[in-house]
């Protein structure tokens, strides 16, 4: 699983904003030369997912009766695939220079290259983390958490169908749905254990529930780019 956008704006002023007014300062040049350094390096990582099979996605498609084995070494290359490979750095890269183009929190951490270097280390050490409790809880519950294509046509129905992909899985056994057992654990804990490096004020537990809630919340940009990557990908022509 990929743990993706720090959700910013209004939404975020419900619960805490920062401190600082997001009006344009002279040192905001080093963030928007941050974030354009992360969208053009976001093109060759998308390139790296293009893996013939795809570990993190089914072979087969949700109409279709059969039940896609998923093994214990199918289950490692999951693990390794979404922690580990150079498209694993996507989520991380766009997170930290979203939040750095918006709330900048926490505003400790700085703006410009040094900043946005601590939010992804922290945006790609909490998805480590989460993907590492993810891969134990799955096994011990018998969890399948690849994504499984509709199979279906319409815009609408294959939209909602990638959104209920992020909170249900299905059994590695049986192939029945069952709730996204690793997923929730897995972000909600990292949301905690990254209380050990946030700064005081960000290190407690209603700022570890709200990284874990919005690293759930981002699984739905993940799991709509699973099922919509595709068809971009052949409009588009690709070629690699």
């Amino acid at each position: 699983m990929l743990v993706l956008f720090r959700f910013p704006g209004s939404t975020r002023g419900l619960f805490r904003t920062s401190s600082e007014p997001l009006a344009r300062k002279p040192h905001s040049v080093l963030s928007v030369a941050a974030l354009l350094f992360a969208l053009s390096g976001c093109l060759p990582l998308l390139q790296a997912q293009q893996t013939d099979p795809d570990p993190t996605e089914a072979p087969i498609s949700e109409k279709s009766k059969k039940v896609a084995p998923f093994t214990t070494s199918d289950r490692v290359s999951f693990y390794y695939h979404a922690t580990f490979t150079p498209f694993a750095l996507t989520g991380p890269v766009l997170g930290a220079a979203f939040t750095q183009w918006t709330t900048r929190n926490p505003p400790d951490w700085g703006e410009g290259f040094p900043g946005f270097g601590r939010r992804l280390a922290s945006g790609y050490g909490r998805q480590v983390i989460a993907n590492t409790i993810g891969f134990g809880v799955g096994a011990v519950a018998h969890e399948d958490p690849r994504h499984y294509p509709t199979g279906q046509h319409g815009l609408w129905k294959r939209g909602l169908y990638a959104a209920r992909e992020s909170v249900i899985s299905r059994n590695d056994m049986t192939g029945r749905l069952m709730p996204a057992y690793s997923r929730m654990v897995g972000v909600y804990g990292a949301g905690f254990v990254s209380n050990a490096w946030y700064p005081p004020r960000f290190s407690n537990v209603h700022d570890a529930l709200w990284r874990g809630t919005t690293a759930l919340a981002s699984d739905i940009v993940w799991q709509e780019f699973k099922e919509f990557w595709p068809d971009v990908r052949r409009r588009l022509r690709f070629r690699y």
